[in-house]
């Protein structure tokens, strides 16, 4: 009956238990509240700096007001000369950054013609080893005009040579031996060509060719290949 008569002032609340667990160690409390109290007494001993300096300013400008504008005018000239040298520093930068893109876009193209150049040399004197003709006009070579139509059929290898690929750049496979068509072979087929063998010394596209119509008596060609595209007389050369 005793805990009836009990009031909400005189009710016991249980007191929660502290594990010492849950407790900071007594010195690394001990740390925090020094290094709480040298930051306030580090902040206050700003805000004094900042005070006083700011009291001095003020005096200065009231014993030598004349000195006071010429070092506010200084200040402000000093801003304005680093705003510019700012502004000055990215146009350079911009400059400079934009020759380096454009010589890096150079070097490219540079690199770029110089293994297309290569890669005419080599093709050149593989055109020479299988019976081109050298001769030339107005500037204008029987290789030139080879290599217009069929230069791209040739990719050359980090080791110099030539291989025969096809549109998808694959190497062109002997449907016989499933090696690879040598560059040789493949300029050598052109011997046969009603129009590209007239481009070899000694021929006039007649014969058996791998593909290619030849000519009759008369020089004309037994088959009209005019319509055909380069790379359907390219299929039609290995077919």
């Amino acid at each position: 009956m005793a805990d009836e008569n009990l009031t909400p002032e005189t009710e016991v609340t249980a007191t929660p238990q502290i594990s010492n667990d849950d407790l900071m160690p007594r010195s690394d409390a001990e740390n925090l509240l020094k290094a709480l109290k040298a930051e306030r007494e580090s902040r206050k001993q700003y805000e004094k700096q900042v005070k006083d300096q700011a009291a001095q300013l003020e005096r200065f400008a009231d014993v030598n007001p004349d000195e006071w504008v010429s070092m506010q005018a200084e200040a402000a000239k000093a801003a304005q000369l680093q705003a510019q040298f700012g502004e000055a520093k990215e146009a350079i930068e911009l400059k400079y950054s934009k020759q380096a893109e454009a010589s890096a876009v150079e070097a490219t193209a540079a690199k770029t013609a110089l293994a297309e150049y290569r890669k005419k040399y080599a093709l050149e004197k593989v055109f020479h080893e299988a019976g081109g003709r050298t001769d030339a006009a107005d500037g204008v070579s029987f290789f030139d005009m080879m290599s217009t139509q069929v230069g791209s059929n040739f990719r050359q290898e980090a080791d110099g040579s030539l291989v025969v690929v096809d549109p998808a750049g694959d190497p062109v496979l002997d449907k016989e031996s499933g090696k690879r068509i040598s560059a040789s072979d493949y300029l050598a087929s052109f011997k046969h060509h009603p129009i590209y063998g007239t481009f070899f010394k000694g021929q006039k596209g007649a014969g058996a060719g791998i593909g290619y119509g030849g000519t009759d008596a008369n020089g004309m060609p037994s088959e009209d290949l005019s319509s055909l595209s380069r790379d359907e007389l390219f299929k039609r050369a290995f077919s």
